[in-house]
């Protein structure tokens, strides 16, 4: 009975990954954006510390816009009516996914501006 209880939350998280990612503007932008730093991280040769790094900021930036629209999802369902609290809700957790999408930023940039350079030379 516990592996499928397992199962279950693993299709239930796989789920909840599908639904954001179909029904939220700002996570596609975020998984193609992320495609793109994926493929950078192929093309340029990094050091285990700069992979590690692009591939937290990356998984970090997803986790709280996943986090995010988990927020907004439970102050809409609560009501249409503007509420000062839900407003700072809804803003602190979109607040969360720029500073973190901030930090992703210049992760890249002080990866990737480096070797960017150096072709440039």
């Amino acid at each position: 009975m516990k592996a499928k209880k397992i199962l279950q939350a693993f299709y239930y998280a796989g789920r909840g990954l599908w639904v954001v990612a179909q029904q939220e503007r700002n996570m596609k932008i975020h998984l193609v954006v992320t495609v793109a730093v994926l493929m950078m991280t192929l093309y340029y040769s990094l050091e285990g510390w700069e992979l590690a790094w692009i591939i937290l900021s990356t998984f970090l930036v997803l986790s709280a816009e996943m986090f995010n629209s988990a927020v907004e999802a439970v102050v809409d369902r609560c009501g249409e009516d503007y509420h000062p609290l839900a407003a700072l809700a809804k803003d602190a957790a979109a607040g969360a996914v720029l500073l973190l999408a901030l930090q992703a930023l210049i992760a890249g940039i002080v990866v990737f501006a480096p070797k960017i350079l150096v072709l440039w030379r």
